[in-house]
């Protein structure tokens, strides 16, 4: 029993090695791949790698039995590293895509909302609605026709704005604020036409 306890503590400094090697290493690569550095990945997997073997090959010499004891540390701890970095990396993404969807969403948003304040400026402002009477008039065909891309468009970003929406609802919504400005500058050349 002596004997077992000096090969064991003789063996500590290699599993403290390989302790360091896994814990060191996992934070380490998380940042390389939230940088997307993939050099540094390379080097910090390699020098952790390279740390845990060494740390298995000293414990093999310290004591029997050691090595293996310190390899299944290794092998249990970057299991849970690569899960847990699974994770982050994962994680990551899904925030990465939440915030280009939200841009782009506020994005069409605000080409709707100029489109919907240039339009209510003729109906609001007596001169500029006597000088194009027909934006105010949804007998109009080509004010009907922005009356109703108006109404889609909001619909869209209604379904668009859901939690759960999709990627296609947001390219509907797109593809709706994109008529909305179409039928817009129709409805004013039209208008202009009429009171040219």
């Amino acid at each position: 029993m002596p004997g077992m306890d000096g090969s064991l503590f003789a063996a500590l400094p290699a599993l403290l090695l390989a302790a360091a090697a896994v814990g060191l290493t996992a934070p380490a690569l998380d940042s390389a791949l939230r940088r997307e550095d993939g050099e540094r990945l390379f080097w910090v997997g390699l020098t952790g790698g390279l740390a845990a073997v060494a740390a298995i090959a000293w414990a093999g010499l310290a004591a029997t039995g050691a090595a293996a004891v310190t390899g299944i540390l290794v092998l249990g701890g970057a299991a849970g590293s690569w899960y847990w970095l699974a994770r982050r990396q994962r994680a990551r993404k899904l925030a990465r895509a939440r915030k280009l969807r939200n841009r782009r969403l506020d994005s069409l948003r605000k080409r709707r909302e100029a489109v919907l304040l240039e339009w209510s400026s003729y109906e609001l402002d007596p001169w500029k609605g006597a000088e194009y009477p027909g934006l105010a008039d949804v007998r109009e065909k080509e004010t009907s026709l922005l009356a109703r891309a108006s109404r889609e468009a909001q619909a869209a970003q209604e379904a668009a704005s859901d939690d759960a929406a999709d990627e296609d609802a947001v390219n509907r919504y797109g593809t709706a604020v994109q008529e909305l400005e179409s039928a817009w500058e129709q409805a004013l050349e039209a208008a202009r036409r009429r009171a040219g």
